[in-house]
């Protein structure tokens, strides 16, 4: 509770009358009230007037029956100070220095995984901060790059120098598959398709490809135009698979039985769409790193991007929908995190981000707060203290009508077998990590909601007492 505004707020209450205003014909006995029912300000005690840091003390008579009224008063007045900061933390403990870390997921067994680029290895971070690192069962120089929860109650990562899939158990054993995978493809984006399957982005081979739990590899490239560089990869609200484009400046849309279409109308040349990723509001949302901008793309093909609120320079990264129902991104560049509202609206922090800070990855955690990755810093980061917020009136850049670009195809099926790698020992780092900066998010918008709450309670109380009085 905010004790700025609720440190003092009290009510006298009349034991055998209750709590409300006194009929006309009773005596006002504190001059805090004139006799027409207006508000006299005299003292601290009187009234927020204008909000100078008390709420109400009003000791007068009171009416039987007004308690309810009283009490909801004073109780809408409260809740609206209740108004929580944002807060980030940053855990270093454990995270090997130079660990380079990228991407991060929510794994099935309550803690958080990353994917340490330049380490070579798979890191796990408790929700209180504890690291684990592993690196057995993960070929040299693999270079992890993305990790998603599979359906098998696994981690499966992406080595995009290894050209591997890989997948990690809660326990720390790794299997390594290979086959069917094409030589340079560098896989990067993983997700978990909605037919149990996961799907991946082959960034110098211009497919996606799909791996299915028992290590079947299938890629798909017809349809996708040369020179693309697919990046990051998604489930749409479709039940399709939406990936980034990232030198074709487009979005691409894989059905789970390889047909794909591309779209190019609405996204501004040279935007290299990065981070991608489904919005509350049933569109998909992609970050635009050198554009500047958050584009949203509805399952139509509309396209609508936003670039007002963004540092020039932020370098706009992972994207991911946040629990209070807005899309966050990472700012590589501009070392902060960012929040656009569907509506458009972008509000950027970087208050307890230590730079060089470089976040990359960005997910929702079990624990309700939001984790990213700092890949400059080697620090994984926590931003709690969210809290659902109305959405603001929109304040976006020009928006296109398009076209589907390009039409799909089908699909090319090689099959395989999964190369399996025995059991490794878990490199365990570490004791409970103490946080590396705690800082208070700006809030403007929360605080501007909890005064005009109070405003409207202690207009309220104003009405009750003049119809009253």
């Amino acid at each position: 509770m905010t004790s700025a505004v609720a440190h003092r707020a009290h009510l006298v209450v009349d034991k055998e009358r209750g709590c409300g205003p006194a009929p006309r014909d009773r005596h006002i006995d504190d001059p805090t009230w004139d006799r027409t029912g207006r508000l006299v300000e005299k003292g601290a005690d009187a009234v927020l007037a204008p909000l100078r840091g008390s709420l109400i003390s009003a000791r007068r008579r009171i009416a039987p029956g007004s308690g309810a009224i009283c009490m909801t008063v004073v109780l809408l007045a409260l809740s609206a100070a209740a108004v929580q900061a944002q807060v980030i933390t940053e855990f270093s403990v454990g995270i090997t220095p130079g660990a380079g870390i990228y991407d991060i997921t929510a794994g099935p067994d309550g803690n958080l995984w990353f994917a340490e680029h330049a380490g070579g290895r798979i890191g796990r971070i408790t929700t209180s901060g504890v690291v684990t690192e592993f690196s057995a069962g993960i070929t040299p120089a693999a270079w992890p790059f993305d990790i998603t929860a599979g359906p098998d109650g696994n981690l499966w990562f992406t080595e995009s120098i290894g050209n591997r899939v890989g997948s990690i158990t809660p326990a720390g054993v790794v299997t390594e598959f290979s086959a069917g995978i094409s030589a340079g493809a560098q896989p990067e984006g993983i997700t978990l398709g909605p037919d149990g399957n996961l799907w991946f982005a082959e960034f110098f081979g211009d497919r996606i490809g799909r791996i299915t739990p028992a290590g079947v590899v299938t890629e798909f490239g017809a349809g996708i135009t040369a020179g693309a560089n697919p990046f990051d990869i998604t489930v749409g609200p479709d039940g399709n698979l939406w990936f980034t484009e990232s030198s074709g400046s487009r979005i691409g849309r894989i059905t789970t039985a390889g047909v794909v279409t591309e779209f190019s109308a609405g996204i501004s040349a040279g935007a290299l769409p990065r981070g991608i990723t489904q919005g509350p509001d049933g569109n998909l949302w992609f970050t635009e790193y050198a554009g500047e901008r958050i584009g949203r793309i509805t399952t139509a093909g509309v396209v609508t991007e936003f670039s007002a609120g963004i540092t020039a320079g932020a370098g706009p990264f992972g994207i991911t929908t946040g629990p209070d129902g807005n899309l966050w991104f990472t700012e590589f560049s501009g070392d902060r995190v960012g929040r656009i509202t569907t509506a458009g609206v972008v509000t950027e922090f970087s208050a307890g981000i230590t730079a060089p800070a470089g976040p990359f990855g960005i997910t929702t955690g079990p624990d309700g707060n939001l984790w990213f990755t700092e890949f400059s810093g080697d620090r994984v980061g926590r931003i709690s203290g969210l809290a659902p917020t109305p959405t603001p009136t929109a304040s976006p850049t020009p928006t296109e009508t398009p076209t589907p670009t390009t039409t799909a195809t089908p699909t090319v099926t090689p099959s395989v077998t999964a190369t399996l790698t025995p059991t490794p020992q878990a490199t365990a780092a570490a004791t409970a990590t103490p946080p590396r900066t705690v800082a208070p998010i700006p809030a403007t918008s929360t605080s501007g909601i909890a005064l005009f709450a109070v405003l409207l309670a202690l207009a309220a109380v104003v009405l009750l007492f003049r119809r009253n009085a």
